[in-house]
Protein backbone atom coordinates (compact mmCIF):
# COMPACT_ATOMS: atom_id res chain seq x y z
CA UNK A 1 0.00 0.00 0.00
CA UNK A 2 1.42 3.26 -1.35
CA UNK A 3 -0.01 5.59 1.01
CA UNK A 4 1.57 3.40 4.27
CA UNK A 5 4.99 3.30 2.86
CA UNK A 6 5.14 7.20 2.82
CA UNK A 7 3.16 8.12 5.68
CA UNK A 8 5.73 5.86 7.76
CA UNK A 9 8.67 8.32 5.86
CA UNK A 10 6.73 11.62 6.81
CA UNK A 11 6.13 10.46 10.31
CA UNK A 12 10.33 9.02 10.46
CA UNK A 13 11.43 12.71 9.12
CA UNK A 14 9.18 14.37 11.63
CA UNK A 15 10.58 12.17 14.49
CA UNK A 16 13.95 12.62 13.93
CA UNK A 17 12.84 17.01 13.83
CA UNK A 18 11.22 16.20 17.02
CA UNK A 19 14.21 14.74 18.62
CA UNK A 20 15.97 17.32 17.79
CA UNK A 21 13.31 20.14 18.66
CA UNK A 22 13.08 18.61 22.22
CA UNK A 23 17.43 19.09 23.29
CA UNK A 24 16.76 22.47 22.16
CA UNK A 25 13.94 23.87 23.98
CA UNK A 26 11.16 26.13 23.14
CA UNK A 27 8.08 28.12 24.65
CA UNK A 28 4.67 27.77 23.60
CA UNK A 29 1.72 29.85 23.04
CA UNK A 30 -1.93 29.39 24.48
CA UNK A 31 -4.56 28.56 21.72
CA UNK A 32 -8.09 29.81 22.64
CA UNK A 33 -8.93 26.40 24.46
CA UNK A 34 -6.61 26.48 26.06
CA UNK A 35 -3.55 23.97 25.36
CA UNK A 36 -0.67 24.99 24.13
CA UNK A 37 1.02 24.99 20.54
CA UNK A 38 4.66 25.27 19.59
CA UNK A 39 7.01 25.98 16.39
CA UNK A 40 7.92 22.20 17.13
CA UNK A 41 3.90 21.35 16.54
CA UNK A 42 4.02 23.28 13.48
CA UNK A 43 7.35 22.19 12.05
CA UNK A 44 6.00 17.96 12.50
CA UNK A 45 3.01 19.09 10.90
CA UNK A 46 5.27 20.59 7.95
CA UNK A 47 7.26 17.58 6.98
CA UNK A 48 4.57 15.43 7.21
CA UNK A 49 1.78 17.08 5.60
CA UNK A 50 3.91 18.08 2.61
CA UNK A 51 5.00 14.38 1.73
CA UNK A 52 0.90 13.70 1.82
CA UNK A 53 -0.11 16.71 -0.32
CA UNK A 54 2.39 16.20 -2.80
CA UNK A 55 2.10 12.29 -3.25
CA UNK A 56 -1.65 12.30 -2.44
CA UNK A 57 -3.22 15.95 -3.71
CA UNK A 58 -6.50 14.32 -3.74
CA UNK A 59 -6.83 13.28 -0.27
CA UNK A 60 -8.23 15.37 2.73
CA UNK A 61 -6.75 15.73 5.45
CA UNK A 62 -7.96 16.84 8.98
CA UNK A 63 -4.93 18.15 11.03
CA UNK A 64 -5.07 19.62 14.38
CA UNK A 65 -3.18 22.94 13.91
CA UNK A 66 -4.17 23.83 9.82
CA UNK A 67 -7.93 22.02 10.13
CA UNK A 68 -9.51 20.54 7.26
CA UNK A 69 -8.83 20.16 3.73
CA UNK A 70 -11.20 18.81 1.12
CA UNK A 71 -10.24 16.10 -0.93
CA UNK A 72 -12.00 13.90 -3.53
CA UNK A 73 -10.51 10.12 -3.54
CA UNK A 74 -12.86 9.21 -0.67
CA UNK A 75 -9.03 8.63 1.73
CA UNK A 76 -8.52 11.29 4.43
CA UNK A 77 -5.46 11.70 6.95
CA UNK A 78 -6.17 12.67 10.29
CA UNK A 79 -3.36 14.30 12.22
CA UNK A 80 -1.90 15.09 15.34
CA UNK A 81 1.39 16.29 14.48
CA UNK A 82 2.44 16.79 18.40
CA UNK A 83 0.74 15.17 20.99
CA UNK A 84 1.53 15.91 24.57
CA UNK A 85 2.85 19.63 23.69
CA UNK A 86 2.44 20.34 27.63
CA UNK A 87 5.36 16.91 27.90
CA UNK A 88 7.25 18.17 25.07
CA UNK A 89 7.72 21.99 26.27
CA UNK A 90 8.17 20.56 29.82
CA UNK A 91 11.45 18.47 29.00
CA UNK A 92 9.09 15.11 29.90
CA UNK A 93 10.22 12.67 26.77
CA UNK A 94 6.39 11.51 26.74
CA UNK A 95 5.10 12.88 23.64
CA UNK A 96 4.35 11.64 19.96
CA UNK A 97 3.04 11.84 16.64
CA UNK A 98 -0.32 10.66 15.42
CA UNK A 99 -1.45 9.95 11.85
CA UNK A 100 -4.67 7.94 10.80
CA UNK A 101 -5.68 6.95 7.48
CA UNK A 102 -9.65 7.11 6.87
CA UNK A 103 -11.63 5.77 3.75
CA UNK A 104 -15.30 6.62 3.09
CA UNK A 105 -15.11 7.28 7.24
CA UNK A 106 -13.54 3.86 8.27
CA UNK A 107 -10.31 3.94 10.02
CA UNK A 108 -8.14 1.75 8.21
CA UNK A 109 -4.50 2.53 8.66
CA UNK A 110 -3.05 4.27 11.75
CA UNK A 111 0.31 5.18 12.72
CA UNK A 112 1.34 5.97 16.62
CA UNK A 113 5.28 7.34 16.77
CA UNK A 114 6.59 8.20 20.20
CA UNK A 115 10.19 9.97 19.16
CA UNK A 116 12.08 9.88 22.30
CA UNK A 117 11.43 5.64 22.36
CA UNK A 118 12.12 4.91 18.67
CA UNK A 119 8.65 3.83 18.93
CA UNK A 120 6.63 2.90 16.17
CA UNK A 121 3.48 1.73 16.34
CA UNK A 122 1.33 0.74 12.70
CA UNK A 123 -2.56 -0.88 12.82
CA UNK A 124 -3.92 -2.20 9.24
CA UNK A 125 -7.47 -3.00 9.37
CA UNK A 126 -7.93 -6.72 9.72
CA UNK A 127 -4.65 -7.05 9.47
CA UNK A 128 -3.34 -6.72 13.06
CA UNK A 129 -0.63 -4.46 15.10
CA UNK A 130 2.67 -4.13 14.76
CA UNK A 131 5.17 -2.26 16.59
CA UNK A 132 8.88 -1.64 14.71
CA UNK A 133 7.75 -4.31 12.57
CA UNK A 134 7.06 -6.87 15.08
CA UNK A 135 3.31 -8.00 16.28
CA UNK A 136 2.09 -6.77 19.42
CA UNK A 137 -1.29 -8.29 21.20
CA UNK A 138 -3.10 -7.00 24.59
CA UNK A 139 -2.34 -9.07 27.37
CA UNK A 140 -4.76 -11.87 28.37
CA UNK A 141 -4.94 -11.22 31.87
CA UNK A 142 -8.06 -11.85 33.59
CA UNK A 143 -7.78 -9.59 36.76
CA UNK A 144 -7.19 -6.38 37.48
CA UNK A 145 -4.65 -7.18 40.34
CA UNK A 146 -0.99 -6.08 39.76
CA UNK A 147 -1.71 -4.24 36.80
CA UNK A 148 -1.66 -0.57 35.68
CA UNK A 149 -3.66 1.70 35.19
CA UNK A 150 -3.01 4.73 32.92
CA UNK A 151 -4.88 8.19 32.56
CA UNK A 152 -4.52 11.42 31.12
CA UNK A 153 -4.50 14.38 33.22
CA UNK A 154 -6.69 17.11 32.34
CA UNK A 155 -7.22 20.56 33.92
CA UNK A 156 -10.92 20.19 32.72
CA UNK A 157 -11.40 17.10 35.00
CA UNK A 158 -12.58 17.65 38.66
CA UNK A 159 -10.14 16.73 41.72
CA UNK A 160 -12.39 14.42 42.83
CA UNK A 161 -13.42 12.42 39.60
CA UNK A 162 -9.56 11.74 39.58
CA UNK A 163 -9.93 10.59 43.15
CA UNK A 164 -13.05 8.13 42.43
CA UNK A 165 -10.85 6.28 39.20
CA UNK A 166 -7.38 6.45 41.53
CA UNK A 167 -9.92 4.74 44.87
CA UNK A 168 -12.27 1.76 42.34
CA UNK A 169 -8.49 1.25 41.05
CA UNK A 170 -6.48 1.43 43.47
CA UNK A 171 -9.05 -1.40 45.46
CA UNK A 172 -9.16 -3.84 43.02
CA UNK A 173 -4.87 -4.06 43.33
CA UNK A 174 -3.97 -1.38 40.48
CA UNK A 175 -1.02 0.96 40.55
CA UNK A 176 -2.20 4.30 39.29
CA UNK A 177 -0.19 6.05 36.63
CA UNK A 178 -0.65 9.40 34.81
CA UNK A 179 1.39 10.13 32.00
CA UNK A 180 0.28 13.60 30.71
CA UNK A 181 0.37 11.67 26.85
CA UNK A 182 -3.42 9.99 27.08
CA UNK A 183 -2.88 7.55 23.44
CA UNK A 184 0.67 6.72 24.64
CA UNK A 185 -1.13 4.86 27.75
CA UNK A 186 -3.63 3.51 24.69
CA UNK A 187 -0.26 1.65 22.78
CA UNK A 188 0.56 0.76 26.14
CA UNK A 189 -2.68 -1.46 26.46
CA UNK A 190 -2.31 -2.75 22.92
CA UNK A 191 1.40 -4.01 23.63
CA UNK A 192 0.06 -6.08 26.45
CA UNK A 193 2.22 -4.16 29.09
CA UNK A 194 -1.09 -2.50 30.97
CA UNK A 195 -4.71 -3.18 30.87
CA UNK A 196 -6.93 -0.65 31.50
CA UNK A 197 -6.40 3.53 29.61
CA UNK A 198 -8.51 6.56 29.94
CA UNK A 199 -8.49 9.24 27.79
CA UNK A 200 -10.78 12.44 28.72
CA UNK A 201 -11.92 15.16 26.67
CA UNK A 202 -9.92 13.45 23.71
CA UNK A 203 -10.38 14.71 19.99
CA UNK A 204 -10.57 13.29 16.89
CA UNK A 205 -7.21 13.89 15.82
CA UNK A 206 -6.09 12.17 19.64
CA UNK A 207 -8.21 8.99 19.15
CA UNK A 208 -8.69 7.38 15.31
CA UNK A 209 -5.07 6.38 15.23
CA UNK A 210 -4.48 4.75 18.62
CA UNK A 211 -8.40 3.16 18.73
CA UNK A 212 -7.33 1.09 15.75
CA UNK A 213 -3.91 0.18 17.06
CA UNK A 214 -5.75 -1.42 20.43
CA UNK A 215 -8.51 -3.20 18.32
CA UNK A 216 -5.97 -4.27 16.05
CA UNK A 217 -4.30 -5.98 18.87
CA UNK A 218 -6.91 -7.80 20.01
CA UNK A 219 -8.33 -5.08 22.76
CA UNK A 220 -11.51 -3.22 23.04
CA UNK A 221 -12.56 0.85 23.13
CA UNK A 222 -15.28 2.12 23.72
CA UNK A 223 -16.75 5.54 25.06
CA UNK A 224 -18.08 5.59 29.22
CA UNK A 225 -21.43 3.59 27.96
CA UNK A 226 -19.68 0.77 26.60
CA UNK A 227 -20.67 2.11 22.88
CA UNK A 228 -18.76 2.28 19.68
CA UNK A 229 -16.74 5.64 19.30
CA UNK A 230 -18.72 8.05 16.87
CA UNK A 231 -17.24 10.89 15.23
CA UNK A 232 -16.50 13.54 17.90
CA UNK A 233 -15.70 11.14 21.14
CA UNK A 234 -14.62 12.70 23.97
CA UNK A 235 -14.30 10.62 26.72
CA UNK A 236 -13.40 6.95 25.64
CA UNK A 237 -12.19 3.33 27.82
CA UNK A 238 -9.57 1.16 26.38
CA UNK A 239 -8.72 -2.52 27.38
CA UNK A 240 -7.24 -5.97 26.79
CA UNK A 241 -11.45 -6.65 26.29
CA UNK A 242 -11.31 -9.31 29.03
CA UNK A 243 -11.90 -7.07 31.62
CA UNK A 244 -13.71 -4.13 29.81
CA UNK A 245 -16.92 -4.87 31.12
CA UNK A 246 -15.33 -4.67 35.07
CA UNK A 247 -13.26 -1.65 33.65
CA UNK A 248 -16.85 0.47 32.54
CA UNK A 249 -18.99 -0.20 35.81
CA UNK A 250 -15.72 0.89 37.57
CA UNK A 251 -15.31 4.02 35.94
CA UNK A 252 -19.44 4.82 35.97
Amino acid sequence: MQRKIVALQAMKAASVFLKKEFRNGHSGTKKTDGTLVSVADHGSEKRILSMLRKTFPEDAIFSEESGQTPGTSGYRWILDPLDGTHNFLAGIPIFGILLALQKNSETILSFCVFPMFDEYFVAEKGKGATLNGKRIRVSKATSLEDSVFLADGNRNLQFRETMKDIQAFQASGCRFRFLGEGPFGMTRIALGTALVAVLRFGKMWDIAAPALLVQEAGGKVTDMNGKALGTQPSELVATNGVLHKQALSMLA
